[in-house]
């Protein structure tokens, strides 16, 4: 669709197979003013609307609620964050919180538990959520919601979207420990650890614009942190070109195959010409086929005085 390019040895479709019976469908009349597709459109955009307003609704709720929690002072939090000078960083530790959470656009919100770690592992989350900002995941989320409330009909949307958000995870984790030792890797996976022991119950909210360093609930994404830092296999440059190569093979392949309308070629033309059939009544025949009714007026009109008129009558 973006690169409209039709290869000489393509494989063409004729489409009309496929379009004619849904336009039947679409085009079917309910009373006497509403089509089928209109009723669509309509419960389409209906929904669209519900579901943005639900995830704008939520969202800014569940800040409101972070916010709005009895939060406490933590110094040893507060020293660490003053070593990151490039981004502007909000903390705020609360006993009623029960795992790290993140938000923001360019100023990076920070929500931490009330919990009794060690310097190190309180780095090994600053850096997580901090990375989360800098990789711009919250806007990555907000389109992410935009094209759910967009094609909320479709369920793979709704399973794209979990999907993406444990990438987002999986991201963070890999930058991260990308030069980690095994040592320092081992102690950011006890840090994990640490934290979903202490997770008493799975996360109150739907976590639309937040993301959490752990989900007690998601053990699926837990496990796939610690096989994709434990794991020796990184993707090679070689591995990576390869992977690109493909996609592209696959990409330039699609277009031997063209959906089209299947169209017969003749060297025949019909006539192109002006029919008077009525008083104040002339048919355009361009090629032989019938175009448009024109008046006498329009007839003898400068624009078509190129074709000829033929006295005829239905």
């Amino acid at each position: 669709m973006i690169l409209p390019i039709d290869l000489h040895n393509a494989k063409i479709i004729n489409i009309h197979h496929i379009y004619q019976p849904v336009k039947k469908f679409l085009f079917f009349k309910i009373g006497n003013r509403l089509f089928v597709y209109q009723l669509l459109l309509l419960v389409w955009g209906i929904g669209t609307l519900s579901l943005l307003f639900y995830y704008l609704y939520s969202s800014l709720l569940e800040i409101y609620k972070l916010n709005h929690l009895n939060y406490i002072s933590s110094p040893d939090i507060e020293t660490l964050c003053s070593n990151y000078t490039n981004i502007k960083i909000v903390i705020k530790v609360s006993s009623e919180i029960d795992v790290p959470l993140v938000w923001g656009f360019f100023k990076c919100h920070i929500y931490f538990p009330n919990y009794d770690l060690s310097s190190d592992e309180w780095k090994f989350i600053l850096d997580h959520e901090v990375l989360h900002i800098k990789l711009h995941d919250t806007f990555i989320k907000i389109f992410l919601l935009f094209l759910t409330a967009l094609f909320w009909w479709n369920p793979i949307m709704y399973i794209l979207r979990k999907d993406i958000d444990q990438m987002l995870e999986l991201r963070c984790d890999g930058i991260l420990t990308h030069d980690y030792s095994i040592e320092m890797q081992n102690k950011y996976l006890e840090t994990i650890l640490s934290i979903l022991k202490r997770q008493t119950h799975p996360p109150n909210s739907k976590g639309h614009l937040t993301a959490s360093f752990v989900n007690r609930s998601a053990y699926s994404l837990t496990r796939q942190r610690f096989e994709i830092i434990l794991s020796t296999n990184r993707l090679t440059k070689a591995k990576a070109l390869l992977c690109y190569s493909i996609s592209f093979l696959l990409f330039f392949s699609s277009y031997f195959i063209i959906l089209q309308p299947a169209t017969k070629t003749t060297t025949e033309q019909g006539p192109t010409l002006i029919l008077h059939t009525s008083e104040n009544n002339y048919e355009l025949y361009i090629d032989g086929t019938f175009y448009k009714n024109l008046t006498q007026k329009e007839a003898y009109s400068k624009e078509y005085s190129k074709y000829e008129i033929i006295e005829g009558s239905n």
